[in-house]
């Protein structure tokens, strides 16, 4: 009697059930659109212009190609002396004297004048102009005793011997002077950035060049090259080189910088060099196992490769048939009207479309080349929905057929 009565009470609550059920059907979760639906939305609702272009054996070897970004370097190329003095450097001088000295030398030096034997006159000897070096002030001058201001900014240090020497004429028997250069300031590069040891670099007469100096400080640092999230770069593939010479500002990938090419810039005292971090990736969304932002960690990358990282379409979810990839032009941003009012510079964006049902497209997949931030999506397929409503059904009655097998 008690069953019957539970009976009765479960079937007008799985009719009601029913009914909900029946009624959610338009409402089925989905994680994107279906192909077809992609298709309609590109000739009907598509507010942006975008445009559906099949990927074919016709069009292929267009995509398959990459801008080349190397040449940006060469166009900074200048001359320049790294061996001339400026404001900041630091000199020692050091004077030699014959006879009666003006500087009070302390000990005699073998380096002034010389007899007929070869050997120094016994009353030779030397001294140190300026305790610590001389720095060459803001104006590039110098100020040395007995001779007054002298102005070496832009001169070499044997310039500066000569000028020396020829101030002492007349005061000093038989002067010779040595100009070091102490510290090098003017002549100097700043490397800094995504660098192991960033630092400012000296220059020398044995003209170094960027990567030269990009070695010189450690090259990339650890932090860069295994990065602390899976869309962080993995090596030069994605470094940028910001260069500024002379209020002049460009970048480079790293990589494509190739040694001793005109992108491996001769450096000039006053260059900066900055090593940033940019990492290349694309996303995949649609029906696979996992969404997820993925670096390219190399320099190239093809559409085949890229499904391949994702973990290709899921087979119970995914329509092959139907694999997109999303892509903004380089001039995407003019979307935005430029002025209040204005109406919109249209760039139309274009979304590629391949058949991975196709044996050929496999092939095809493997010379379509992806780009920075391309989104794929790979469709659901339309199939999905009865099987979804199924499962929402069993879960909305499973419950109910749970109580009832309990009842009996």
């Amino acid at each position: 009697m008690r069953v019957a009565r539970s009976v009765q009470f479960v079937r007008p609550g799985l009719a009601l059930l029913a009914m909900s059920g029946m009624s959610a059907c338009a409402t089925l979760p989905r994680n994107g659109p279906t192909g077809g639906r992609i298709t309609k939305d590109a000739m009907k609702r598509n507010d942006i212009g975008f445009q559906i272009v099949d990927i074919a054996p016709g069009n292929i070897a267009a995509l398959s190609t990459m801008d080349t970004p190397a040449g940006a370097l060469a166009t900074l190329t200048a001359d320049g002396a790294v061996d001339t003095l400026g404001a900041g450097d630091v000199l020692s001088i050091e004077i030699y004297e014959v006879g009666a000295s003006l500087f009070g030398g302390h000990a005699n030096i073998a380096a002034g004048g010389v007899s007929a034997s070869g050997d120094p006159p016994p009353s030779a000897s030397g001294e140190t102009v300026g305790e610590g070096g001389i720095v060459v002030d803001r104006n590039g001058e110098i100020t040395v005793p007995y001779i007054g201001t002298i102005s070496v900014g832009g001169l070499t240090t044997v310039q500066v011997q000569r000028l020396i020497v020829a101030g002492l004429r007349g005061k000093s028997q038989s002067p010779q002077v040595i100009v070091t250069l102490r510290r090098n300031v003017s002549n100097t590069v700043v490397v800094m950035g995504a660098v192991a040891n960033p630092r400012r670099v000296p220059l020398t007469l044995a003209r170094e060049r960027l990567l030269d100096v990009i070695a010189d400080t450690g090259g990339i640092s650890r932090a860069a090259q295994t990065g602390s999230s899976t869309a962080t770069g993995t090596g030069p593939q994605d470094e940028i080189v910001r260069f500024t010479r002379r209020g002049r500002t460009v970048e480079q990938p790293l990589d494509t910088i190739l040694s001793g090419s005109p992108d491996d810039l001769v450096l000039l005292g006053g260059d900066r060099i900055e090593l940033i971090r940019q990492p290349r990736t694309f996303t995949v969304f649609g029906a696979i196992d996992r969404i997820s932002q993925i670096p390219f960690e190399s320099r190239t990358l093809t559409l085949a490769e890229a499904l391949a990282r994702a973990g290709g379409p899921n087979d119970g979810r995914a329509d092959p048939s139907s694999v997109f990839v999303f892509r903004l032009p380089a001039g995407a941003a003019s979307l935005e009207p430029k002025l209040p009012g204005a109406a919109p510079a249209m760039v139309r964006p274009i979304v590629y479309r391949i058949d991975m049902l196709r044996a050929q497209n496999y092939f095809l997949a493997q010379q379509f080349m992806m780009r920075d931030k391309d989104v794929v999506y790979i469709a659901n397929a339309s199939a999905n929905q009865p099987l979804k409503l199924v499962q929402a059904l069993g879960q909305l009655f499973s419950p109910v057929i749970a109580v009832q097998n309990a009842t009996r």
